[in-house]
C-alpha cells in the first residue's frame, strides 16, 4: 500500500517590511492595507521585504496524520499548486547557476559559450516556466478566476490554477489619503491621464468550491 501522510506543526510567521509614511501610525496603516489586499509580500520598490522567516512555536507536540490510503498501482495525487510554485521556484534558480557557470566558462574560453554548457540551463529553465523540451505546456490551464470582495476591497485573488493564472491588478480611481509616489498615471480612452493607485494581486489556490461560484454562468 501507498500512503499520502500530512504533519501539522504550529509556528509564527514574521515578515518585515519597508514603509515610506509621514508617521508611524500612517506606516502600520499602509502596511495593514497591504497585508488585507494581500500584497505586503511581493518585495517591491516602493515596499521592499526585509523579513519573512517562520519559527516554531509553542508546545504542542508535532503531528502526523493518514491522509489518504493508495494501492499499489494507483499514481500519487497531483501536487497542490504551491509544491508546483516551489518546484518552480528552484528549478529558476538552478537554471540562473547554470547561465552564470556557462557564461564564466566561456569567458575563460576567450568569449565562446559552449551550447553543451546551456543544455542543462535550458531544461531547468523550461520546468521554471511550467513547459516541456517540445515548447507544449503540461500544466492545465487556468479557466476560473474569482475576485474576492468584502467591504468594497479586494481580500484576495483565487483561481482553479493559479499557476498558470493571468497577471491580476486592480486600479482604483479613488486616490484620498495617498501620496502621490504611490500612485501611477493611466493613459485613459481619449489620450488623458488620470492618477490611479494599482494593486497587483497574487493569485492563490482557491479554497472554496468554485462549482458553486459559477453554476449560474454554466
Amino acid at each position: 500500500m501507498k500512503y499520502v501522510i500530512q504533519y501539522t506543526l504550529p509556528y509564527e510567521h514574521r515578515v518585515m517590511v519597508g514603509i515610506k509614511a509621514d508617521n508611524s501610525d500612517e506606516a502600520v496603516r499602509k502596511a495593514e492595507t497591504l497585508f488585507d489586499q494581500g500584497d505586503i509580500w511581493q518585495d517591491t520598490a516602493m515596499v521592499p521585504l526585509l523579513l519573512d522567516d517562520y519559527e516554531e512555536t509553542g508546545d504542542s507536540p508535532l503531528l502526523f496524520t493518514v491522509e489518504q490510503t493508495l494501492r499499489d498501482d494507483e499514481p500519487w495525487p497531483t501536487p497542490d499548486a504551491s509544491v508546483v510554485t516551489l518546484r518552480r521556484r528552484d528549478a529558476a534558480f538552478v537554471a540562473s547557476r547554470l547561465l552564470v557557470e556557462a557564461y564564466r566558462r566561456g569567458e575563460a574560453r576567450g568569449g565562446s559559450i559552449d551550447w553543451g554548457d546551456l543544455d542543462d540551463a535550458y531544461q531547468a529553465a523550461l520546468r521554471a516556466t511550467g513547459s516541456s523540451s517540445d515548447g507544449s505546456k503540461p500544466s492545465p490551464t487556468c479557466e476560473r478566476l474569482v475576485v474576492v470582495l468584502e467591504g468594497g476591497i479586494v481580500q484576495a485573488v483565487i483561481a482553479d490554477q493559479p499557476d498558470t493564472a493571468p497577471d491580476v491588478a486592480v486600479v482604483d480611481y479613488d486616490t484620498d489619503g495617498y501620496e502621490p509616489d504611490e500612485l501611477r498615471p493611466i493613459t485613459q480612452s481619449d489620450g488623458s491621464q488620470s492618477l490611479a493607485l494599482v494593486i497587483e494581486h497574487f493569485v492563490e489556490p482557491a479554497d472554496i468550491n468554485l462549482d458553486e461560484v459559477f453554476q449560474e454562468s454554466e
